[in-house]
Parts: structure tokens; C-alpha cells; sequence
């Protein structure tokens, strides 16, 4: 204890003077005390609002509620615009570039006439269905 307060008291270089610890007790003080008188000025606050607003929130939260589902589902909506979106502009955009280059189902591309391609790929699509349905026909019971 003898040891603190001769700490203290002592004024050598780079040493803690008693005077210095006071001035930084009362900056502290000075700092720190309307920061906590501005905290429990919110949290009266906080707790005032509260205790107003929850009847409210008890007596409305049906319409709260619904319009909470009201919004959810028109946001499911708008993502579901958006997936079909992607969808339609990605099958153009796929269309258009097999049209171009000569893809495999609209045989050949430009230089040839793409309504005949479509259509003899989707003759070829047919059969390839039929066989596929004839294959499974043998395993149906039908008795």
C-alpha cells in the first residue's frame, strides 16, 4: 500500500502524479456521465414506447399478419416472374444462336430451311418417344 502511494506522489519523469489521476478521473467522469444519462434517457424511452404501443400491436396484429402474407406472396410472385423470365429469354437466345450456327435439331442452321429441320427433328423426337414407350409397354400389366 506504502508502495501506491509513494507512486502516486512521486513526480519523476514519466511518472503518475496524484494531479494527473485526478484530471483523468474527472475527463471520466465528464465523458462517461452524459453518455449514461443519454442510455437510460433511450431505454425510458424504449420501455415508454413499449408499454404504449403494445396494445396496438395486440389489437392490429391480424391485419399485421396478413399484410405480412400479403407481401410474401407477392414477392414469390415477382421471383417467379423473374425464373420464367430467364427461362423465355435463355430458349430464345438458344433458339436464335442453333438457328444461326447450324445447331443439331433445326437441321443444319440458316442456309437450309429451318421449318423442314424442326420438322424432321420432330419426327425423329416422335419415334425416339415411341420406342421408348414401346420398350415399356412389355412391363405393364394389363390384365
Amino acid at each position: 500500500m506504502a508502495d501506491r502511494v509513494q507512486l502516486l506522489t512521486s513526480t519523476h519523469r514519466g511518472g503518475i502524479t496524484t494531479s494527473s489521476v485526478v484530471y483523468a478521473s474527472l475527463a471520466g467522469v465528464a465523458i462517461s456521465g452524459p453518455l449514461l444519462g443519454m442510455m437510460g434517457f433511450c431505454f425510458l424511452a424504449s420501455a415508454t414506447l413499449l408499454v404504449v404501443t403494445s396494445p396496438l400491436l395486440i389489437i392490429f396484429s391480424p391485419l399485421i399478419f396478413l399484410a405480412g402474407v400479403v407481401v410474401t406472396f407477392s414477392l414469390a410472385g415477382f421471383a417467379v416472374a423473374v425464373v420464367t423470365a430467364v427461362a423465355g429469354l435463355s430458349a430464345i437466345g438458344w433458339t436464335m444462336k442453333s438457328l444461326s450456327r447450324g445447331g443439331d435439331w433445326a437441321g443444319g442452321g440458316v442456309s437450309e430451311d429451318p421449318v423442314k429441320g424442326v420438322a424432321g427433328q420432330g419426327r425423329d423426337w416422335a419415334g425416339y418417344l415411341q420406342t421408348k414407350v414401346g420398350q415399356h409397354d412389355s412391363r405393364v400389366n394389363r390384365g
